[in-house]
């Protein structure tokens, strides 16, 4: 997660970069460690990370949120806990909000880039997180591949480099068009 915080930031220019641990400095090597780890993680817990994240960055700061999996699920959970400072909201194959009123209070647009092969989301539950999008009256931006989850990981099986630069580049371009 440092790696990607690092090249965000040399990407984007002068901004400061946050890679919030959710796991309180517990690290997953193997696919069952971190189901491990993100079923033990609670969500008032959570919630208390990201607020602490928020404070930090000051109430003048605009926050854009960036995830993938799990992460891609509290990126958007985080712009909603941002309220009227979330600037932008980047997903990679998290699990979607399906709470209308919950999505009523966001208060940035979403990019998100999921897999065409993903059971978990998989395309129905994507299709439905737009229509829900939709009926809050937020806007949302969905870009699929003919990938699986996770694609966007270089030490995962389902690995897509094509998948991956293409979303890389249309993240880089959401996060510059808003700053």
């Amino acid at each position: 997660m440092k790696q990607e915080a690092e090249k965000l930031s040399a990407e984007l220019g002068d901004v400061n970069v946050l890679a919030l641990d959710m796991y309180d400095g517990k690290v997953a090597a193997t696919a069952d460690s971190a189901m491990k780890l993100m079923r033990a993680a609670t969500t008032p817990r959570l919630e208390a990370i990201v607020k602490g994240a928020l404070n930090y960055a000051g109430p003048k700061a605009k926050i854009f949120t960036i995830g993938w999996c799990f992460g891609g699920m509290w990126s958007l959970q985080s712009s909603i806990l941002a309220g009227k400072q979330a600037a932008g909201t980047v997903m990679y194959y998290g699990r979607p909000e399906n709470n209308i009123e919950k999505l009523k209070t966001l208060q940035s647009e979403v990019i998100g880039f999921f897999g065409n092969q993903d059971r978990s989301p998989s395309p129905e539950v994507v299709n439905a997180f737009e229509k829900d999008m939709a009926a809050a009256g937020k806007k949302i931006t969905i870009h699929r591949y003919e990938a699986n989850h996770g694609f966007a990981n270089p030490s995962n099986p389902s690995f897509n480099k094509e998948a991956t630069e293409d979303a890389h580049k249309k993240t880089i371009e959401f996060l510059k068009a808003r700053l």
